[in-house]
């Protein structure tokens, strides 16, 4: 067993969290760390003009 971490991005561009999930020992040697870019979060960043929208 082993874990991939994934970073969520907001539309703007800034990372909101990241997370970890477990991937079979199959897809070790291929998994990487993968960014998603997502609206379902609104911008954590308070300099940002995105803040608190989505």
């Amino acid at each position: 067993m082993c874990s991939r971490k994934i970073f969520i991005h907001h539309r703007c561009g800034h990372k909101i969290t990241e997370l970890r999930e477990a991937c079979g020992d199959v897809e070790c040697r291929t998994t990487q760390d993968v960014s998603v870019i997502s609206n379902k979060y609104c911008c954590v960043v308070a300099s940002c003009c995105y803040y608190g929208h989505f």
